[in-house]
């Protein structure tokens, strides 16, 4: 096992007061987040091919690779690809949530990430059409999690007696 070097702790083991210096990422939490967003989309979309007739270019491609049983070989590799877009998605969330300064926050690019693939994926895997009110859902959850998600200044608790309206001078006067 390798040795820990007391000078280059921040470098081995990053968390959300050493985050790494990633070049490209403003956040690694985001990042993170928005990955095991995409991967929780994958898994739903990777079970619904499961469960469901496989689509016609799978088909073909085992047809192709001259395969008998193409049907129980389609399931199996979706079943295979649910279950590793799972184990990715707690990865992905589980660093988010190191990385990241509040839970909440994390869970809420996660959400926003997933929602957003799980529509792509169903417009262009499953030939979804997106209706006027699947758009104003969308724009309203989008605007609740960009509410949530904004900064707010601290609120300085100034005591209990400041908060029953008791002031210095009327406790000196008692």
């Amino acid at each position: 096992m390798p040795e820990i070097q007391i000078d280059r702790f921040a470098q081995q083991f990053p968390n959300k007061y050493n985050p790494p210096s990633y070049a490209y990422v403003p956040a690694p939490s985001t990042f993170f987040a928005i990955l095991g967003g995409t991967f929780a989309a994958l898994s739903t979309v990777t079970a619904k091919l499961t469960v469901s007739s496989p689509p016609t270019y799978l088909v073909q491609l085992t047809n192709a690779l001259h395969a008998t049983h193409s049907t129980y070989i389609i399931r199996i590799l979706m079943v295979s690809a649910t279950i590793v877009c799972n184990i990715f998605m707690w990865l992905f969330f589980t660093k988010a949530l190191r990385f990241g300064d509040s839970t909440p926050r994390v869970m809420m690019m996660q959400t926003a990430a997933n929602f957003a693939v799980t529509a792509a994926c169903g417009v262009y895997v499953f030939g979804d059409a997106l209706s006027v009110q699947w758009w104003m859902g969308a724009s309203l959850i989008g605007a609740g999690l960009v509410a949530l998600n904004v900064e707010r200044p601290e609120f300085e608790c100034e005591g209990a007696d400041h908060a029953m309206g008791i002031d210095e001078e009327s406790k000196k006067s008692k």
